[in-house]
C-alpha cells in the first residue's frame, strides 16, 4: 500500500509543481512590480489599506491554489480508483495531499510577503494567517466531499450543499465583524476555542462524507436521481442547442461550421464561466460592501475592484477552455471536423474568429450582469434613498469603466486564445515561460537597482534605475509593435487577411493614438519627463494588443490546421 501511495504522490507533485510555481509567482511578482514602479520605498501600503489588501489576497490565493490542487487531483484520481487499497485510505490521501499542497503554497507566499513587504509585527497586527488557513483547510475537505457527491446528485443534496456553502461564507465573513455587521470590520487575528471546534467538526464531517461517497463511486453504486437526470437533459439541450436543432433549414458551409464549433467548444464555456463570474461578483459585492464604506461612491469604487478581479479570472479561465476546444485531448492534432472543413484558410479563420468575438463579449456581459444585479439589489434594499443625482453620476462612472474593462477583457482573452489555438504545446509553454522569466528578471534587477543605485548619475539627469526602467519600457514597446506589424505582414502575405483589413487596422490604431494623446494623456512631469513619456508609450503599446488577434488568430489556426 505504501509503495502505491508513494508513486501516486510523485505523480500528484509532478502535475502540481508547474501550476503552483505559476500561482506563487503571480501572487508575489505582481505586487513587487507594483512597488517597483509606483510605490515609495519602504512599506508598499499604508496601515489602513492593508485590510483590503489582505481580503483581496485571500480571495485570489484561494481561487488559484484550489485550482492548482484540483488540476493535480484530476490527473491522479483515476489511477487511485485501481489501487489495491481500501477506499478510505485512498480518499484520505487525496484530501491530505491537497491540504498539504495548499498549506505549503500559503506558507511560501506569506513568507515571501514577510521578506519583501512587511515588518516583524505582520501576523499580530494586519496580516492574520492561522484563522484563514484553518478555514481554507475546511474548505478543501468540504470541496472533496461535494466533488465525490457530484457523482450522485439530487435536488435535496443541491439545496443542502448550497446552504452549507452560503453558511460557511457567512461564518467566515462574520469573523471579521465580531461586533456585528453594522460595526467596522477588523482582521481575524485570534482563533477562539469555539471557532476551532466549529472548523474541526465541519472538517471531520466533510472527511466522513467524502470517504463514504468515494467508496460508493469506486464501487459503481453512485447514480443521479431521476429528477436531476431530467433537469440535466433539459440543460444539455439548451447548452448544445439540441432543443432547436430539429428545425430544417439550408445553411452554408461556414454557417454550419460556425454553429458546430460554437456548440462543441464555446457555448458551454460561455454559460458556465459567464454565469459563475456574474454570480460571484454579485455575492462578493453584497458581502464586502460594508467594508468599502457607507456612501454610494465608496461602494462603487469597491464594486469596480471586485468586477476587475473576477473579470480577469473569467477572461483567463474561459480563454484556456476555448483555446483548448479546437484540438483533441493532448493537443496532438486539430479536431477532425475543423481540420477537414471544406473552407479556405481565410474563410476558416474568419468563421472561428466570429465565435471568438461572440464568446468574449457574452462572457464579459454576463460578468457585468453581476454588477447590475448588485445595483438592483441595493435599490430594492435601500429604496428611494439612492434615487438621486449621485446614482446618475455613479452610473456614468460605472459605464465608462465598463467600456475600459471590456477593452482589457478582450486584450487578455483574445490573445490567450490565439496562443492556445496554435495547438503547439512547446510553443505555448515557451511563450508563457518567456513572459514569466522576463517579468521575474525585470522585477529582480529593478528591485536591486532601485535600492543600490537610486542616486542620479553625474553625466545624466537620472539614475541607473531610471535608465533600466526606460530600457524595459523601450524593449516592451518595440517587441509589441514589431511583433504586431510582423504578424500583419505575414498574415497578409499568406492571404489570411485582406490588404484592406491591414489598412483599416492601421487607421484605427492611428486614430486611437491621436485621441489618447489629445484628450486623455497628461503632460509628462518635468522631473520624470522621459519616464512618464515612455510609460505612456508602453500603455499605447499594450493597447495595440487589442488589434493583434486580427492577425495572430488566422496565423495560429493555419499553423495548427496544416501540421
Amino acid at each position: 500500500m505504501n509503495a502505491a501511495l508513494v508513486t501516486t504522490t510523485r505523480l500528484f507533485l509532478k502535475r502540481a509543481w508547474a501550476g503552483a510555481l505559476l500561482a506563487v509567482s503571480a501572487l508575489v511578482l505582481c505586487p513587487l512590480m507594483y512597488r517597483l514602479v509606483f510605490a515609495e520605498p519602504g512599506r508598499m501600503f499604508a496601515q489602513e489599506d492593508l485590510f483590503g489588501v489582505n481580503i483581496m489576497y485571500l480571495i485570489l490565493s484561494s481561487i488559484l491554489f484550489l485550482a492548482v490542487g484540483y488540476n493535480a487531483i484530476q490527473g491522479t484520481h483515476k489511477i487511485c480508483m485501481g489501487l489495491p487499497v481500501r477506499s478510505t485510505p485512498i480518499a484520505t490521501w487525496m484530501m491530505l495531499a491537497t491540504v498539504s499542497l495548499v498549506v505549503v503554497l500559503q506558507l511560501v507566499t506569506n513568507g515571501a510577503y514577510r521578506l519583501l513587504f512587511f515588518d516583524a509585527h505582520w501576523l499580530s497586527e494586519y496580516w492574520p494567517l492561522l484563522g484563514p488557513l484553518l478555514f481554507m483547510v475546511t474548505v478543501i475537505l468540504v470541496s472533496h466531499a461535494i466533488y465525490w457527491g457530484l457523482y450522485a446528485v439530487s435536488l435535496t443534496r443541491i439545496v443542502c450543499w448550497t446552504c452549507l456553502v452560503i453558511g460557511m461564507c457567512w461564518w467566515f465573513v462574520a469573523r471579521y465583524y465580531p461586533e456585528g455587521f453594522q460595526a467596522r470590520a477588523i482582521s481575524w487575528k485570534h482563533v477562539t476555542l469555539s471557532e476551532f471546534l466549529t472548523l474541526l467538526v465541519v472538517s471531520v464531517g466533510a472527511w466522513y462524507f467524502g470517504t463514504r461517497e468515494f467508496a460508493r463511486v469506486r464501487a459503481g453504486l453512485a447514480a443521479h436521481s431521476p429528477h436531476w437526470r431530467r433537469l440535466q437533459d433539459w440543460y444539455e439541450s439548451i447548452v448544445t442547442g439540441a432543443a432547436t436543432s430539429g428545425r430544417s433549414e439550408t445553411l452554408s458551409v461556414s454557417t454550419s461550421l460556425s454553429r458546430l464549433h460554437w456548440r462543441d467548444g464555446c457555448q458551454r464555456t460561455v454559460l458556465n464561466c459567464g454565469m459563475v463570474a456574474g454570480v460571484a461578483v454579485w455575492v462578493v459585492n453584497l458581502i464586502t460592501m460594508t467594508g468599502f464604506g457607507s456612501t454610494l461612491h465608496q461602494w462603487a469604487d469597491g464594486f469596480l475592484v471586485i468586477v476587475a478581479v473576477f473579470g480577469v479570472l473569467a477572461a483567463i479561465l474561459s480563454a484556456f477552455q476555448i483555446g483548448e476546444s479546437v484540438c483533441v485531448p493532448g493537443r496532438k492534432e486539430m479536431k477532425a471536423f475543423l481540420a477537414t472543413a471544406p473552407l479556405s484558410d481565410r474563410e476558416f479563420s474568419y468563421t472561428l474568429f466570429r465565435n471568438l468575438v461572440r464568446s468574449v463579449v457574452t462572457i464579459f456581459l454576463l460578468t457585468e450582469a453581476g454588477l447590475l444585479m448588485t445595483i438592483v439589489t441595493l435599490l430594492l434594499v435601500k429604496g428611494p434613498a439612492l434615487l438621486d443625482w449621485n446614482l446618475v453620476r455613479v452610473g456614468g462612472t460605472l459605464l465608462i469603466y465598463g467600456c475600459i474593462y471590456l477593452f482589457a477583457f478582450w486584450i487578455i482573452a483574445a490573445n490567450v486564445i490565439s496562443l492556445f489555438w496554435t495547438g503547439r504545446t512547446r510553443f505555448i509553454f515557451g511563450v508563457i515561460g518567456s513572459i514569466l522569466a522576463g517579468f521575474a528578471l525585470i522585477v529582480g534587477v529593478g528591485s536591486y537597482l532601485s535600492d543600490a543605485y537610486s542616486r542620479q548619475l553625474v553625466i545624466l539627469s537620472f539614475s541607473v534605475f531610471e535608465c533600466f526602467l526606460l530600457g524595459v519600457f523601450l524593449c516592451v514597446i518595440l517587441l509589441i509593435w514589431g511583433g504586431t506589424a510582423f504578424a500583419y505582414l505575414v498574415a497578409c502575405r499568406k492571404q489570411l487577411i485582406r490588404v484592406s483589413t491591414v489598412f483599416a487596422a492601421l487607421v484605427l490604431w492611428v486614430v486611437g493614438v491621436v485621441i489618447y494623446f489629445a484628450f486623455f494623456a497628461r503632460p509628462p512631469h518635468p522631473g520624470y519627463y522621459y519616464t512618464d513619456l515612455f510609460g505612456q508609450l508602453t500603455l499605447v503599446a499594450l493597447c495595440t494588443l487589442s488589434l493583434t488577434p486580427i492577425a495572430t488568430v488566422p496565423l495560429a489556426l493555419r499553423w495548427n490546421r496544416h501540421r
